[in-house]
């Protein structure tokens, strides 16, 4: 498994217990506090996500409302020269984040020799919540389609011979990539959604659906 670097994504974590501040305290304390020059990538009423651009590549994740951060993603070796950056949109569902990204290191030279075989770039889906390790899978360059349940369960779509495969990861799946097939063959990757915790699809023309519970 290539180790990732150059990416670190951080989140807040919700206070849920003390004294009630006053009325201005409160309200100001419901914020999270993005920099003006920042970009937001994703939002809901628990999660915000955005990217700072005055340091690149770097994404923080806070929980709103408090702001206080914490690690989310955590690169596997910070002297690593592989390089990582979030592609398309991220999902939000409760206190978990789903995203896709891609990792890429430098060519091979002397510097940065290759093993026999070594691939050089390659995309993975992820999913993570405050105060836990993220889990990974690998998915190939054209492998947009995912969706995240509200218990916290990944799903997604990968291009096999034949059609497509439909994964599940997280939760009561487990956390062991490249998590559980639940259905392949000719799956049309524009019927896939998710609701809740429940996934939709249809297969060689047949309507599917898949209760998840994470």
């Amino acid at each position: 498994m290539p180790k990732v670097a150059g990416l670190a994504v951080v989140v807040a974590l919700v206070a849920v217990a003390g004294l009630a501040p006053g009325p201005a305290v409160a309200a100001k304390a419901k914020r999270c506090r993005v920099p003006s020059h920042a970009r937001v990538l994703a939002k809901s009423r628990q999660l915000l996500v955005y990217q700072d651009n005055d340091e690149e590549d770097v994404y923080f994740f806070c929980v709103r409302p408090d702001g206080r951060l914490e690690t989310l993603l955590t690169p596997e070796d910070e002297f690593q020269t592989t390089h990582a950056t979030l592609v398309g949109r991220v999902r939000l569902a409760g206190r978990y984040a789903a995203y896709r990204y891609i990792w890429q290191r430098p060519p091979c030279s002397d510097a940065n020799p290759c093993q026999p075989g070594e691939a050089l770039q390659g995309y993975r889906v992820g999913i993570n919540r405050p105060g836990y390790t993220p889990f990974e899978a690998d998915v190939g360059d054209n492998d947009t389609t995912f969706g995240l349940t509200a218990g916290g369960v990944l799903a997604w779509l990968t291009a096999v011979a034949g059609g497509q495969e439909l994964h599940v990861l997280g939760g009561s799946f487990g956390s062991q990539a490249p998590g559980v097939v639940v259905d392949s063959g000719a799956i049309d990757p524009g019927s896939f959604s998710v609701q809740g915790t429940t996934l939709s699809w249809t297969n060689a023309g047949t309507p599917k659906t898949f209760s998840l519970r994470g």
